[in-house]
This record gives C-alpha cells, structure tokens and sequence, in this order.
C-alpha cells in the first residue's frame, strides 16, 4: 500500500455498498431513452472530481505550493484539505429535490414508497445550507459548492425551504446520507475534523474546472458493490489522461532569452532578465517603445515557469486590436515554450480571429472554450476587460482568477487606463499577491506615483528615477531596482506645434499633410476622438487634388465600425503601414486604436494634444524601425528625420474646461494637458529614452507650479476628487455579494469600465436582415453587424432578449465607409 493510500484512509474492504450515499445518482446519460437511462452514482462522480484534482496538484509546479503557504500547512495537509472539500462539491444532490429531477432513477434507487413534490432547485447553493446547518460558516466549502459559478449565501438553513416538500422518511435519508458522506470524505482524506482554514483562492477555480474533467470520464457506475478505493485506483490514470487531455498541464520545452528567440542578441532591458529574482513577486519594467519589453516578459516569465513557480503564462492588453496584434506576434514563442499547447484569445469577438495553428475560443471544444476558460491552457492572451471580471460580481469570476494565479500574468501598456480600471487592477494585484503568484507591468510611460501605487499591493515602493527601469517586489515586499550600466540606443525626434481654432488641421496645414504623402511619406494623424477623425477625413477628401498625378490613399481607422468592418480595416492598416509594408506615400487618419502595441511605422505624425505619455505611445510609431541597413523597404528620402507635429489651441483659454475642446472631454486632466503644452513649447527636439522621466514626472508632479493659472489647480482637484471617487466604486463593484451577472451577459463588459455606457447596436438593412449576413438569432452573426454607441446617440429597437438595441441602416443609423454618423445635436 502506498503512502497516500496510507494517509487517505484506505484499507480494502473499506466503504461498502451498506452506506446510504450509494443510493443517490450523480450523472446522467443525457441522450438515453427515458425508460433505461443510464446513470452515475454520485460518490463515484465525486471520487472522479477528486481524481482529477489530485493529479492536477501533483502535476502543476505550483497549486500545491500556493495553497500550502496561504493556509499555513504542510502540502500533504493541504492536499488532504483540499480533496476533502472537492469530494464534497456536490453536496447538494443527497437532496430529494435533485434526486426527483430524473424521477425513475430516484425510484430505482430509494424506492417507490415515497413522494417528492417537483420545484427549482440549486444543488450547488442548498449543498452550502445543508453544510452550514450542521457545521456552521466555512469559506472553502463555500468555494465548492459554487463550482458552477454562483453560491447563494443568503438562502435561510433554518427556513421551511431549506428541506424538500417530501416524506419525512426521504427527507431522513437525505440527512444520514449527507452525514455519512462528511464521515467517509474525513477518513479518505485522514483527517480527524472539518477543516476551517478560512478561504483558499485557487480552490473554486481547481474544484471547477476538475468537475468539468472530471465529469468527461464518466463512466456511467450503478453497481452499489464496489470497493471504493479500487474505483479510485483504477480512475487515477484516466483523471490523468483526461487532465492532460485537456490542455491544462504542459510541459515546458525550454526557457530564457536565448531559447525563445535563438539567433538574437539580447538589448537593452532584455540584457537583465538573468539579473531579475527567480521568485514571485510584482515585476515592472520600464523601457522605451519598441526596446522589447514584450521579448523580455515572455523570457522572464519562462524562467519562473522553469523554476516551478508558475503553470502558464497570461497577456493582458487594452483593447481588441492589441490583442489582436500581440497574438500574431507570440505564437512561435508559445509553440517553443509549449510545443503541445496552444494559444488562446479572449476578449468579445476572439472567436472570429480564426487562426490555423492557434486556438480562438468558441463554445464547442477547449472545456467549451469560452472567454472564462480561456486563460486555463499554458498560454493566453486577452483584453484586460476579461482579467478584470475575474474581481467582478459575474458567475464564474473564479475561472479567470484561477487561471491568472496559477499563471504569471503581464499587463501590457499600463499606463493607459483610467482610475476606475486602476481601482479594478489594484483588486486584481491583491489577489495575486495572496495567491503567491507572480505579475508583470509593461510600460514605457508611467508616472512614479502610480507606479507606487501598484506596487502597494505586493508591499513595494520606487526609488530610483533611472531609466529604463526593472523594479522587481517579492511577495514579502522586499523591493529591488535594476537599470542598465551601459549606453542605450538614442533616438531623436522634432517635435513641432502646429495651432489651429479646432484643433484640428487647417486648410494649409492639410495641404502640407498632402505634400507630404505626394512626396511618399506615410502620414499618420491621430485624433482623440471619432467625430474630429470623420470630419478630417472628409475635409481632406475634398481638398484632395483629383486631376493631379496619381491617385493618393486616405484611410480612417476608429472604433465606431461594426466589428466585421474593424477587423478587415484593422488587417488592411497592419498590412499598409507595419513594418513589412512597401512603403508607398498615403495617409492614415485613426483614432486611440493605433496608438498601442500595433506595429506600425510612419514617416510623419501628426496628433491633437493628449497628455505627454499618450503622444510618447503614439511618437512610438514615428521611425519605429531601421530601414537604413535592413531587408525592410527603404523609407522615403523626401522626409529626411522623425518628425512630430502637436496640434495645441491657436487661442488664449477664457474657459480652461473648454480650452482643449473634445480633447479636454477625453483626457479630464485639463492640468496635464496645460503641462504638455508648456513641455513642447521648451522642447522642440525629444530625446529618447533620456525625456521619459523627466517629460512624465514634469506633467504629473503633484505640486501646483508658480506659473501656472490658479484656475488649473481647482480643475486638478475636481479631477481627483473624480478619480478617487472612481477607485471607490471599482473596489466596492469587486466586492459586491448580489447575486452576479451571467458570464455570458454582455452586460458584463460595462462592469470593466466606467463613464458613459455605451450600448450594443446590431445593425440590419431595411428587410431587417443582419447587415453583413448571417442569422439573427445565432450570437456570432449579430456580433459581426455590432457597434458600440454611446447611450445618448442610440436609435432603433430594444431587443431585452439579447441585451442590445436593433437599428436599422439608413432610417435609425447613418453607417458609411466613415463607420456610425452621429446626429449633429
């Protein structure tokens, strides 16, 4: 007998069919006929969930570990305690009520001497009631019974509907069943009490996803003979087979800078993974765009794996589209690092970026493949959104932090996101904190004070003001900082003004854009919002020579399309101006959308005023890459040097809340804009990376300057007394205990985000067919004729079924090549 068979109780013989919990059913076969259906006894199910938890803990480098030190036990303690309370998951079917729910079988089992009145029953919450009628509050049995993504903890145990309308009798049998199944789980597992160890992070996510495994290997087990630990004994190896099926442990193949990326010489930060702690711990670096912060995350990150302090690794980013892009870019990486595995996309639309060699969820494979699992597998990547329900009030959240703790989670372009995302991610943090697991920020623009700010939860604080930076916190809080020893790479860039009423170009300044482009420059123009990108589309249209040489190429790019259209201008903008592109003269008017992780590469750049390290991101696609002594196409010698051009008010301010227009709307600190006004006014040339620091922490120091307006620092008040109310909300949405969104409620979205909601727009032509084709009823196909609109300016039908507004083109919408027109108010 081994020395887990020792620990857990087992002697043959042991557990015979003499015990009630034998006469309750735990699976059905749900496509035999009703007369013969096949079934499940329910402790052969509940061992098979065991099964598969148990070799998960041993297979995993690190749930064993991380449960262990949370709970303050040795790890075959903590294994005890663990499957002590995954074999209790389905407490909740020795209920008559769930046993009535396949009727025939509850009267082969029990008899046909009792009745049981039919009604709505929850196996998962009334397992917990039943649980805590007997033994009280205990947080990780609360976990369990939640295992399909929801534990209503407001349910009376004391209440009338707390039993079944049933015979006393059944009802009698219910309970010694129950105290029967709580007296075989303590001696299988060898323990001599319930444990109250308080919460257990991983175990909702382990408890789950090891139900849904654990129920593929059904075997459909009637017989109420036999010997419980040789059931177990011969579950073990298919529980294995089936968890290695299933693409939720994978052996790493390699790891480090030169595994990954054979051939490349390391630069810049990416010289300093080796000098990094190999422990977990809340890691932000600090580089430069285009310096490889990418690169060095997914080297490091393989180091922890190799070290066994991690299972997988995954990506957070801002958007669709960089999602989007960061997906193409990884997957050879993942296919080194995990030749078995593959890479998963979650955010609203991933199901329709289809790949060949990777895997895009969708509801039919991949433990159903959906959004909540996708972070499961070694290797994922996702918008942030998708992270952040995993703090959120939605069923399943426990999925989505499962898999990013037992993970090492990167979060790309952090500096990007507003407060109440801010107070969203600070959730996120703890919670990885507590779990012992490992994070890594990337950014090349972020302030010191919000960089204190997420290094709090892990303990940590900055120190230094080099850069680039690498500022590694244990989980003990111990704070290190690395910075290079030797020169990096300069690069300088002009940086012009150019002022104009709208802030948007004049007809001079669009007749220079177009010189350019003539000339054979790529142009990019960034504008702030939809509205001023559409407008100068439209302007330069006209203004557009049509008799004069060849025909020049405007484009526009925003998020106002319905997502079919978005993705093939998002493909069509990557394929035009990144880095393989021919290089030919045309321009590109585009919104916030372009500004991150895109690949793109512009000749000139032109941009409304944003706060100084937004344009930093969007300077990040002016030259980006070496053309000069490379196979890329040759860039254009009628632009000679980076050139950056600031579009800032041709006027003085009588009104600072209005001064910027629409820019001022979107950024709120009117102050950080004043400053970047006055950072270029000084600075006509940008040295990079040697301006980061000083330009960021010029714009956001806390301190009011002499010089500045008194009116500014009333406005920068407002503005925080706004973000802090902001982080309220975020942190108390993240604690909430309602009763939680359906994970599949596209409401759930708007819990990521603060502002003004916007509503799902499906649009159809005027037969009312979906506007690209398709099925209305089928989600996949309404989502591809789907815009996103601001509450206020949405017209058309409420479809309550769908959660979303039906409009039709041409009589409730105007959708052109220019993508949604809105009203002019």
């Amino acid at each position: 007998m081994s020395r887990r068979e020792v620990a857990y109780g087992f002697s043959k013989g042991l557990f015979m069919s003499s015990a009630t919990y034998f006469k309750y059913w735990g699976k059905v076969e749900k496509d035999s006929e009703q007369a013969d259906i096949g079934y499940h006894l329910l402790p052969y199910h509940c061992l098979d969930v065991a099964a598969v938890a148990d070799k998960w803990l041993t297979r995993s480098n690190v749930l064993l570990k991380q449960i262990s030190a949370h709970i303050g036990k040795t790890e075959q303690e903590a294994r005890s305690i663990v499957l002590f309370f995954v074999l209790l998951h389905d407490f909740g079917k020795f209920d008559a009520r769930f046993q009535n729910f396949v009727e025939s079988i509850r009267i082969k089992l029990q008899g046909n001497e009792y009745e049981v009145e039919s009604e709505a029953y929850s196996h998962g919450s009334f397992g917990y009631l039943h649980f805590r009628k007997v033994h009280g509050n205990n947080e990780a049995m609360k976990a369990v019974a939640g295992h399909h993504g929801y534990c209503d903890v407001s349910l009376d145990p004391f209440s009338p509907e707390a039993e079944p309308d049933a015979d006393d009798e059944l009802i009698e049998l219910d309970k010694h069943a129950r105290e029967e199944w709580v007296k075989f789980c303590l001696e299988w597992t060898g323990l001599s009490q319930i444990p109250d160890v308080g919460e257990i992070p991983m175990l909702a996510g382990l408890c789950s996803v090891s139900d849904w495994i654990g129920s593929s290997i059904t075997n459909f087990t009637q017989e109420p003979d036999l010997d419980l630990y040789q059931y177990y004994k011969q579950i073990l190896p298919k529980a294995d087979a089936a968890l290695i099926e299933s693409g939720m442990v994978q052996v790493l193949s390699g790891a480090g800078f030169e595994f990954l990326f054979n051939g490349y010489t390391p630069r810049g930060i990416q010289t300093l993974i080796e000098q990094i702690p190999q422990q977990p711990g809340l890691t932000i670096v600090e580089s430069d765009t285009g310096s490889g912060k990418t690169e060095f995350a997914l080297a490091y990150a393989s180091r922890l794996i190799e070290n066994k302090l991690a299972d997988g690794i995954v990506f957070g980013l801002p958007t669709q589209a960089t999602a989007n892009g960061l997906f193409d870019r990884i997957g050879d990486a993942a296919e080194k690092l995990f030749p078995d595995s593959t890479v998963t996309l979650a955010h609203g639309k991933s199901r329709y970026i289809l790949k060949d060699k990777y895997l895009s969820p969708d509801e039919n494979g991949f433990l159903h493949r959906s959004n909540k699992r996708a972070f499961l597998g070694s290797m994922s990547v996702a918008t942030v959104d998708q992270i952040l329900m995993g703090v959120l009030s939605i069923k399943h959240q426990f999925i989505r932090s499962f898999g990013t703790r037992k993970s090492v989670l990167i979060l790309d372009e952090i500096h990007s996101f507003d407060a109440y995302m801010y107070g969203l991610i600070e959730q996120v943090l703890k919670g990885q904190h507590q779990a012992f697991s490992s994070v890594i920020l990337l950014s090349a623009t972020l302030p010191n004070t919000q960089k204190n700010k997420l290094l709090r939860p892990y303990g940590g604080s900055t120190q230094s003001d080099c850069y680039p930076l690498i500022t590694h916190t244990s989980v003990e809080g111990e704070t290190n900082e690395f910075t290079l020893t030797t020169g990096t790479v300069r690069k300088q860039i002009k940086a012009e003004k150019w002022c104009s009423a709208t802030l948007l170009p004049n007809q001079q300044q669009q007749q220079q854009l177009l010189n350019w482009a003539m000339k054979g420059a790529m142009v990019g123009v960034i504008c702030n919002t939809v509205n001023d990108a559409q407008k100068l589309y439209l302007s330069l249209q006209e203004v557009l020579p049509k008799d004069q040489g060849p025909e020049l190429d405007i484009d526009i790019f925003h998020a106002r399309y319905t997502f079919a259209d978005r993705a093939k201008i998002e493909k069509s903008v990557l394929n035009v101006y990144g880095k393989n592109a021919p290089r030919k003269g045309r321009i590109l008017i585009a919104t916030q959308v372009v500004e991150q992780s895109l690949d793109l590469d512009f000749d000139v750049m032109v941009s409304q005023i944003a706060p100084i390290e937004f344009l930093m991101q969007r300077m990040g696609r002016l030259w980006r890459h070496d053309r000069v002594d490379s196979e890329l196409a040759k860039r254009t010698i009628s632009v000679n040097e980076p050139v950056f051009i600031t579009l800032i008010p041709s006027t003085k301010a009588s009104d600072w809340k209005t001064h910027y227009q629409g820019s001022g709307f979107v950024y709120r600190n009117i102050r950080s804009l004043y400053r970047t006004e006055q950072y270029l006014h000084e600075h006509q040339v940008l040295t990079f990376p040697d301006c980061y620091r000083e330009a960021i922490e010029y714009v956001h120091a806390e301190q009011m300057f002499a010089e500045e307006p008194e009116a500014l620092e009333s406005l920068f008040n407002e503005y925080q007394d706004s973000n802090s109310a902001s982080s309220y909300v975020a942190k108390m949405n993240a604690n909430l205990e309602s009763k939680p969104l359906s994970d599949v409620d596209p409401r759930c979205a708007l819990l990521t985000r603060e502002g003004e909601m916007t509503v799902s727009v499906v649009l159809v032509d005027e037969h009312g067919k979906l506007l690209h084709g398709g099925d209305y009823q089928e989600q996949q196909d309404r989502e591809l004729s789907t815009v996103s609109i601001a509450k206020k300016h949405v017209r058309g039908i409420q479809d309550a079924d769908y959660y979303c507004v039906k409009a039709t083109v041409g009589q409730d919408i105007d959708y052109t090549e220019l993508g949604v027109i809105l009203p002019k108010n």
